[in-house]
């Protein structure tokens, strides 16, 4: 009889705020399929274990060498390979990791993606077709009705941006259009939630906003500093390693009330968010410009008022954003493989 005991590998390093919420909602998946469920940080700790959870392909690599007899279940939470090219120009990472990604794909037992589309990929590029998967958006938040109440909330047009500075995540973009909505929206007032103030100062007056502020706050504390703004930015380009992605940051903006606005890049969201009335969609071909007249014709002429907001909100996480569907749906997969 097949051991019904797991253990999840689990790496101080690779342990944050959005991947222990994450983590733990596979981990009561199992338990609901009846699985006992242990943790370790160590690979010392692994010998002799049936069963291992693990982060990413690259421990999926080295636990299987390490342990050829074990079943392992692999969270492919990005695509090593692609992200080596796009963030580093180097073909050599690049081919490394699709060495690494290829064996995962080859000798894991059971693999969890963020999108359907990150499936598709893996299944398309290393020509395997994984019969046990599951896919979950990467999420880290719960509805947070205390957000839609804030005074005036959606009366003033501040915008947010929280996350780093780097090129990816198109903070320049970013930028740029919010210095053509500040003028011509008024009242208007950009804050940055981010770490590195001094390089947010310098784009700021590269860009000449003129009404703004940079902070940080610890994650803690992000919740009750989101609830204060109307629109959140979430910027991409069009490339795999976005199309396949679920960023946290649009589960964040959404739980506190924050109106997204977003490139069309992510397959996901195309597919999610945008039947939401509560978000502007940017069309990633237009230019700017086009990006700052829709910002405008959507602040202009928004109907919807908070309580309706919160409804439609609300919906997104009566399933895509629920994490007793993944438990469910989780345990109920376990159980017939």
């Amino acid at each position: 009889m097949e051991s019904n005991e797991i253990t999840f590998f689990l790496p101080k390093k690779t342990m944050n705020e959005a991947t222990i919420y994450y983590v733990d909602i596979v981990k009561q998946g199992f338990i609901k399929a009846g699985y006992t469920v242990k943790q370790t940080e160590t690979l010392a700790e692994l010998k002799g274990q049936k069963k291992i959870f693990v982060m990413s392909a690259k421990w999926c690599f080295i636990v299987k060498l390490l342990h050829p007899q074990a079943k392992i279940v692999t969270w492919f939470q990005g695509l090593g390979a692609e992200e080596a090219l796009m963030t580093r120009n180097s073909l050599l990472r690049k081919k490394l990791w699709n060495c690494v990604e290829f064996f995962s794909m080859k000798f894991s037992w059971f693999n969890i993606y963020v999108s359907e589309r990150m499936h598709q990929y893996y299944n398309e590029t290393y020509h395997i077709e994984d019969k046990n998967f599951f896919i979950m958006p990467c999420f880290n938040k719960a509805l947070n009705i205390e957000s839609f109440d804030s005074i005036n909330k959606y009366e003033n047009s501040s915008f947010v941006y929280a996350g780093g500075l780097d090129k990816w995540q198109c903070i320049e973009e970013t930028l740029e259009l919010y210095s053509l909505i500040e003028k011509k929206l008024s009242n208007t007032k950009l804050t940055l939630l981010t770490k590195d103030k001094d390089s947010a100062e310098r784009l700021i007056k590269k860009y000449n906003i003129k009404n703004y502020e940079i902070n940080f706050v610890s994650l803690d504390e992000l919740d009750a500093e989101l609830m204060k703004y109307k629109y959140g930015f979430l910027i991409r380009q069009n490339h795999i390693v976005n199309n396949v992605s679920t960023p946290t940051k649009m589960n964040s903006y959404l739980a506190n009330g924050v109106i997204p606005i977003y490139t069309d890049v992510i397959d996901d969201f195309n597919i999610k968010i945008s039947k939401l009335k509560s978000c502007i969609k940017l069309n990633n071909n237009d230019s700017v410009f086009e990006w700052a007249n829709l910002i405008f014709d959507y602040d202009e002429n928004m109907a919807l008022c908070k309580d309706e907001i919160k409804i439609d909100i609300g919906n997104i996480f009566s399933d895509y954003y629920l994490r007793e569907v993944y438990i469910n749906d989780l345990s109920e997969f376990l159980i017939s493989i």
